[in-house]
């Protein structure tokens, strides 16, 4: 025969079982409720989106967010609940597509709205890969900008107002590569705004295809300066200015075929 005691422990033993099972149906309830308040109740889905880019970019950046919104794993998509959406992986997503901005700020505006700031890069010369001994149709070029990478495939250009670079060496080149290591872009820019400074006019800069330090500015009279990476640029063109305006008279000028200031505080010329 079973005691008083142990009805009793088995009856507390049963309201704990049902306890237990009522706060863990509770809370399924609770979870499931959540679920669907968060991912299908539609409260805080993204409905509207606004692209603040240039009219010609804002279709197609508009587009590649909605197909990043509605991707995901069944109905749980990336653009289901704003507060869950991760800006900084967007943003990512979008500038790896398109390597022409160089910026892009996610901003939510709760509880439905998106807004993708972008900030197109800006044109700071032309970068052609090229075998010739000059520009050609076959070229493979592009716009890069400050930071040397390139972002919009181009067409040659013979300009004077471009800074235009044509690269001899045999290597490849694709849209969101650096055009070059740091030290060829830095040298070049600052050759042209120095030359510029002391009105020495430049067509295009030359990387020969044997070149592992050298480059060349050919100038708009028809004349070339040959330049070394391990020169001090500045203070070469500075002696070079003086040089022009001492040692060469103008006629002699206009039969000039090259001047080498690839040897720091040297000149050499023909």
């Amino acid at each position: 025969m079973r005691s008083y005691k142990d009805e009793l422990r088995a009856s507390k033993r049963k309201k704990l079982i049902l306890k237990s099972a009522i706060f863990f149906a509770v809370l399924i309830i609770g979870l499931v409720g959540a679920v669907y308040l968060l991912f299908f109740a539609r409260l805080m889905d993204v409905r509207e989106v606004t692209v603040e880019a240039e009219e010609e970019m804002r279709g197609r950046i508009n587009n590649e967010i909605s197909s990043w919104l509605n991707s995901g794993f069944w109905r749980f998509t990336e653009g289901s609940n704003l507060l869950f959406l991760s800006g900084n992986v967007l943003a990512s997503r979008i500038i790896e597509k398109f390597p022409e901005l160089e910026s892009v700020k996610i901003t939510k505006k709760f509880s439905h709205a998106l807004i993708a700031t972008v900030q197109e890069r800006k044109p700071s010369g032309i970068w052609c890969l090229s075998a010739q001994a000059g520009l050609s149709e076959q070229a493979d070029c592009f716009y890069f900008d400050k930071s040397g990478k390139a972002f919009s495939s181009t067409q040659p250009s013979n300009g004077f107002l471009v800074l235009n670079v044509i690269d001899q060496r045999s290597r490849e080149l694709g849209l969101g590569d650096k055009v070059a290591e740091e030290v060829w872009t830095k040298n070049i820019f600052k050759a042209k705004d120095v030359l510029s400074k002391h009105n020495i006019s430049i067509a295009m800069f030359v990387i020969p295809p044997d070149s592992f330090d050298e480059f060349h500015a050919k100038t708009a009279e028809g004349w070339k300066i040959l330049f070394g990476n391990q020169t001090d640029i500045e203070s070469q063109i500075s002696a070079l200015a003086i040089f022009l305006k001492e040692k060469i008279s103008p006629a002699h000028r206009a039969t000039l075929q090259y001047v080498d200031l690839r040897i720091q505080d040297r000149i050499y010329y023909k």
